[in-house]
């Protein structure tokens, strides 16, 4: 016959093993739960498209050009708001540097100058094919929006004849509600301007924080 005080301890370890052996039950269910449990895409907070971007007006501008001649200039809305430019400058030099640069301006009492100001010399990121991030994203807006255009330098002795849109997925989503101005330009080696436009646009948010 076993003791009453040795029973009682066999008990006890008895009742910590079972413990033990539940918690790691348990621990195993939380862990093969969080593994299989990312075979469905996860739902996102829907805040990065939680937006309306509108083109309002499209012109150019800086005009007339010492080395280039706009031959066409004409801004074209269609019915469901969206605007394009067309555009036909003849650029009759040889070029190995093009400069593209984009500002962006905000409207607070007046158009002033926001977060974005980059500048890429398209020869040479043509040419290494390695961009960082912010060339990577005019590069992206060239081949897309111009894709008769995007190849390697020399460019010019031609005539560029386009219809240019700019494709609201390519305006960064950390912008907020407001109306903005963005100019670009395209310069050659002395800093002149080729060709320049100027684009007027606004962002909306919708919630309740704008």
């Amino acid at each position: 016959m076993i003791p009453s005080t040795a029973s009682g301890s066999l008990e006890r370890r008895r009742a910590l093993l079972l413990l033990c052996l539940t918690a790691q039950l348990l621990l195993l269910c939380l862990l093969s739960d969080g593994v299989t449990a990312p075979k469905t895409k996860p739902r996102t907070s829907g805040m990065a498209t939680n937006r309306t971007v509108r083109i309002t007006k499209m012109l150019c501008i800086e005009q007339p050009y010492k080395h280039s001649t706009l031959q066409h200039c004409e801004m074209e809305q269609f019915a469901n708001g969206t605007v394009g430019l067309h555009i036909s400058v003849h650029i009759p030099i040889v070029l190995d540097y093009i400069a593209v640069s984009a500002k962006v301006y905000y409207k607070y009492t007046t158009y002033r100058p926001f977060m974005i100001d980059w500048t890429m010399e398209y020869c040479r990121a043509a040419r290494v094919g390695t961009f960082n991030p912010t060339n990577a994203l005019i590069m992206k807006v060239i081949e897309e929006s111009m894709p008769d255009f995007y190849y390697p330098c020399p460019h010019g002795n031609r005539t560029y004849t386009v219809f240019w849109l700019l494709d609201p997925k390519f305006i960064p989503q950390t912008l907020p509600s407001g109306d903005y101005r963005l100019d670009i330009f395209y310069r050659e080696s002395s800093n002149v301007p080729l060709f320049a436009l100027q684009m007027y646009g606004a962002v909306r948010r919708h919630g309740i924080i704008g």
